[in-house]
């Protein structure tokens, strides 16, 4: 397979991610080119942190969007022989398990609590256990630039969601490269495209993560932008490493049952940030077909 090929279906994989169907200002505003640099960089991984969980303050629960796509990123990292933990909270390790129960896809969980001096000491004891060569937050708070943890509403999250920022900005010297997905500006890791997007955002200067990753995927939906990674990851490696989207759809239907919430609608519900699955999933699919092409399933 020539560059070229390459380069432009890991742009057509990116363009599908980008669909802004809650018209968000995120993904449609952001630079082209991102997915294949981040998808580069974490080929070369050997142990990644993939972080995720979003709290819905209205349900106190997790919502469904990210712990679905840190599966199906964590996933294709596990068919590439690489080692991968799964970082969460209390509101979102449920849901994680509930996902994992679908496959037979297993995958070390740590959890971070509060008070945050507690999440800080379990960030440190991970990253000197594991010894991450990346770091991956999917759909995480992030801190904003007054140091507080934002909803896209511009409901404060301390009390409910310890910051992971240490996990991608630890004291220095860091040794990993690190890689953020989000839909929204407030989540970890978006911070590199704080300063040219937060105007175009609702509540952006309030919420808008100040922690900035070395590689950034802005998604219309945060589980679209993860799953476009592993597809990506799928091309460069050339071979199949995502699932069929009605694997997907049991995955999310386990969360659903587990108590997971729509982001949006706040409620439990077989939907993602207001879309229903038959619309939710078409973007899946176009990802998944374009992954498929000239791949081998393994």
């Amino acid at each position: 397979m020539n560059r070229p090929s390459l380069q432009s279906r890991i742009a057509g994989i990116e363009a599908s991610s980008r669909h802004d169907p809650g018209g968000r200002g995120l993904a449609c505003r952001a630079p082209g080119g991102l997915l294949l640099p981040a998808a580069q960089s974490l080929l070369t991984c050997q142990r990644t942190v993939i972080v995720t969980g979003f709290c819905i303050r209205a349900a106190m629960i997790g919502e469904t969007d990210g712990p679905p796509g840190a599966l199906a990123l964590a996933s294709a990292l596990r068919r590439l022989g690489k080692d991968v933990v799964l970082l969460s909270d209390d509101f979102s390790i449920p849901l994680l398990k509930a996902g994992m129960a679908t496959s037979s896809d297993v995958f070390r969980l740590a959890t971070l609590g509060l008070p945050q001096a507690d999440a800080d000491a379990a960030i440190d004891a991970l990253l000197a256990s594991f010894s991450p060569t990346h770091v991956v937050a999917i759909e995480r708070p992030g801190n904003a630039a007054d140091g507080h943890r934002y909803s896209m509403r511009g409901e404060q999250l301390d009390d409910l969601v310890p910051s992971a920022d240490r996990l991608l900005a630890p004291p220095p010297p860091r040794t990993f490269r690190t890689l953020a997905v989000g839909d929204g500006g407030n989540e970890l890791g978006l911070g590199k495209l704080r300063d040219t997007l937060m105007g175009g955002i609702s509540h952006g200067e309030l919420i808008f993560s100040a922690t900035a990753a070395d590689h950034v995927i802005p998604a219309g939906i945060s589980n679209w932008g993860a799953y476009a990674l592993a597809a990506a990851l799928s091309v460069l490696a050339g071979k199949l490493l995502i699932k069929a989207p009605q694997h997907e759809r049991a995955v999310l239907q386990a969360m659903v049952e587990a108590g997971a919430v729509d982001g949006c609608t706040r409620q439990r519900e077989l939907s993602v940030d207001g879309l229903a699955w038959d619309d939710y999933a078409r973007t899946l699919e176009d990802i998944y077909r374009q992954a498929c092409e000239g791949l081998a399933s393994t």
